[in-house]
């Protein structure tokens, strides 16, 4: 049996929330626990971009699937109590839900990260190496400044890639079509095609990928006339 001197109650400081979910690693603020049993609540949304997908943009992608939350675990040394919405939990395109969870923390002076785990059915990841970012404008190939990254992705997973038109286009011109080559594919862009470059300043759009189905290491190019 455990003495606490004075009954005093054992700091417990949460530095950083570390969630796993399909392969990938999110880091929440931490805070500082002052009751043993204490309550946490994650939003949770299936982020797909579904309003981007649209045969009227002329564009086709994989339509999105709901997402199925199988179970939370959390690692020692706190331990879930309770867990609402009641696991599985199925979350649609594009809905937001917020995960309310029970926790009872160590009875011990405690700092660190606390490690959530959000289970779900296996889900193969591909990693996507892009080399470079290219635009082919009137002929002409303009290589995007630090474009180079690796992304772990689903495969067929739609991701946003930002580009300043300023890099191949000028002031005045008017995009009105968009060819992505294989094994990319083009899923929309925003602002929506056609579009004008018609900011002296800046002008950034973003333009909505879709990942292809095994992994890749080089160039994404893009076709702009």
């Amino acid at each position: 049996m455990k003495f606490n001197l004075f009954n005093k109650k054992p700091k417990v400081t949460i530095s950083n929330i570390n969630v796993k979910w399909q392969g990938s690693m999110h880091q929440l603020d931490g805070m500082d626990i002052k009751e043993r049993v204490f309550e946490f609540t994650m939003p949770f949304k299936n982020k797909t971009h579904a309003d981007l997908l649209t045969e009227a943009a002329g564009f086709k992608a994989e339509k999105a699937k709901p997402m199925v939350i199988k179970g939370i675990d959390i690692a020692a040394p706190f331990k879930l109590l309770s867990v609402e919405p009641a696991m599985p939990a199925t979350v649609n395109p594009d809905e937001k839900i917020d995960i309310k969870m029970k926790i009872e923390a160590p009875d011990y002076a405690f700092t660190g990260a606390m490690n959530v785990s959000l289970l779900s059915d296996t889900v193969e990841v591909i990693h996507v190496e892009i080399q470079a970012v290219i635009l082919n404008y009137k002929g002409k190939n303009i290589e995007v400044e630090t474009s180079s990254r690796i992304l772990p992705v689903q495969k067929g997973q739609i991701f946003p890639e930002k580009v300043q038109m300023y890099k191949a286009m000028s002031f005045g011109d008017r995009l009105t079509s968009v060819a992505v080559e294989p094994p990319f594919k083009l899923v929309s862009t925003d602002p929506k095609l056609p579009f004008a470059i018609d900011d002296p300043n800046s002008y950034i759009a973003t333009f909505y990928i879709q990942a292809p189905e095994t992994s890749f290491a080089g160039k994404l190019i893009m076709n702009l006339s």
